[in-house]
């Protein structure tokens, strides 16, 4: 109820631009999906815009229309949710195919069938026998952190 008394209070005052931090947090599922539902009913005309940072990616699958992801305060990328999301691909493969990728992979993890990892789309090689699918944001996001922690 905060949140939506905040978020009223924002609306009578005529704000085309609403900039959230976090606005779902704390909130349970069906309160998070309800006040989601308002988000995508103020924005559907075009005359308010929302700005909102989460680490909820759910909420962004759900309502976002363009991501700009952050990571310790530098870009990594910024685009149309889809274009976004199109920019990678999951892979899987075996332990010995890991070799023929591992130079163009964001990171990776090793498991007791072989490897997952996250690559630019540009630059899976169609001619490789290895299984790639669409990411959702989360595995992105966890992927290119691991990236992160691996040059530490």
């Amino acid at each position: 109820m905060k949140v939506k008394y905040r978020l009223a209070l924002a609306l009578s005052y005529g704000a085309k631009l609403l900039i959230l931090d976090e606005p779902t947090s704390g909130l349970d599922p069906v309160a998070r999906d309800n006040l989601l539902d308002i988000f995508q009913e103020l924005v559907k005309d075009g005359e308010i815009s929302i700005l909102f940072s989460t680490h909820i990616t759910s909420d962004l699958e759900k309502c976002a229309d363009y991501i700009t992801y952050i990571d310790n305060g530098q870009i990594i990328n910024s685009a149309d949710k889809e274009e976004f999301i199109g920019a990678y691909r999951l892979v899987n493969g075996r332990t010995e195919q890991l070799n023929l990728i591992k130079d163009v992979l964001i990171s990776y993890k090793k498991n007791s069938f072989g490897f997952t990892g996250l690559i630019h789309t540009q630059d899976l090689d169609p001619m490789l026998d290895i299984k790639s699918t669409m990411p959702n944001l989360e595995e992105i996001m966890i992927y290119v952190s691991k990236k992160e922690e691996d040059r530490v």
